[in-house]
Order: C-alpha cells, then structure tokens, then sequence
C-alpha cells in the first residue's frame, strides 16, 4: 500500500505540475472567465491528473489509516483523531474532484463557470488542506520512537504540512504560489519515512514458524 501510495504521488505531481494539467490555479479564486478558459485548455490533460489524484486519495487514507490502527496504543485520543481525519479528507478529496469533473463538463459545453461555483471549488480545497495538516498532526502523536525517522516525521508534520497548507489557502505573505512546494515536500517526504519506519517495525516483529 505504501509503495502504491508513493508510485501514485509521483505519477499525479508529474503530471499535475505539467502545462494545461497544473491544478493550483482551479484550488484559488479567479475571475469567471479566467477560470473557465483554464478549464477548457486543461481537458483532456486534467481528466488524467484528476484520475490518478482519486486513486491517490485512496491510497494515503489506507496508508495513513493502517498505520494509525498499527501505532494506535501509543495515544488512543491522537489515533481517533488522525485516523477519522484521514478518512474525511479524503472524503473532501474526492469531493473536490467530482466538483471539478462538473465544471469541466460545463465548460466543455461552452457554459461560464460562475463566481460561487469557483467559490465552492476554493472552499473544498481550502477545507482538505487544512483537515489533512491536522490529521497529520494528529497522526505525528503514535508514532513510536525510532531515532532520526519519527523525529523527523514529528516535526515535519507538525510544522511544514500545517504551514504551507495554511499560505497555501491564504496566499498570506504572497507565498501561495510557493506553498503547494512545501505540501509536495511534506507529504512525499512523510510517505517516504512512513514507508522506512514500516518496514522496520515489521522486521522487529517475532517471527511465528
């Protein structure tokens, strides 16, 4: 699931970070006919990234989720958190995307996307963003202790994630644009390390013959 989840990261940013298929611009208010000319130049190209997106959704809430349920004796309150969390974000990942598989269906049919619909597109980002920075969070709390790994995932996920997903949403500073990097670098380098940690706890599981 780990190794799926990292396979399908890498496969959605390189094609979500490409021309017509960036997705940053549809997650942050425009104009109404800005906004729909980006749509319309983005199909077909955004279909796919939208594809692979969904299926990531549901490979970190197995990841996240699991990894949870494994570590879950170390704080209960923090794995309930983390754990239910996950699943809503990816909830309103999902929703997101079938949101925005509507409004390309409408600019495809020559509509305008109008101001509250866009408003709507902001809102459902801006909500997954900062309910995945709290679940992470949330998440950092069971970790066990393993040396540099958890340490870096603790503070990772307690300041990198929860402060570029809040620029990100704000634009505060002028730094929207350069938040989505720094969400990009927490959840690629959190899978990666969650990934390394798994495989250890596993090796240090008694063997049953």
């Amino acid at each position: 699931m780990l190794a799926l989840t990292l396979l399908l990261l890498g496969s959605a940013v390189i094609i979500a970070s490409s021309g017509a298929a960036a997705q940053d611009p549809l997650e942050t208010f425009s104009d109404p006919a800005t906004f729909t000319a980006f749509l319309q130049a983005a199909d077909p190209a955004l279909r796919t990234a939208l594809f692979l997106d969904g299926l990531f959704a549901l490979s970190y809430a197995g990841a996240v989720g699991f990894a949870v349920i494994a570590f879950r004796d170390r704080c209960p309150p923090a794995a309930w958190a983390g754990g239910l969390g996950i699943l809503v974000t990816m909830v309103l990942d999902v929703s997101e995307n079938l949101l925005m598989m509507g409004s390309l269906g409408l600019a495809g049919a020559g509509q305008v996307i109008t101001g509250e619909r866009i408003s709507l597109h902001v809102f459902v980002s801006g909500m997954k963003l900062h309910l995945a920075a709290f679940s992470l969070v949330a998440f950092t709390f069971t970790l066990p202790d393993r040396g540099l790994i958890t340490w870096l995932m603790r503070w990772g996920g307690r300041t990198i994630m929860p402060i570029a997903a809040i620029l990100f949403v704000t634009d505060a500073f002028g730094m929207g644009a350069n938040a989505s990097l720094g969400v990009f670098v927490a959840m690629t380098g959190g899978f990666v390390l969650q990934a390394i940690l798994m495989c250890r706890e596993a090796q240090d599981q008694p063997q049953v013959d």
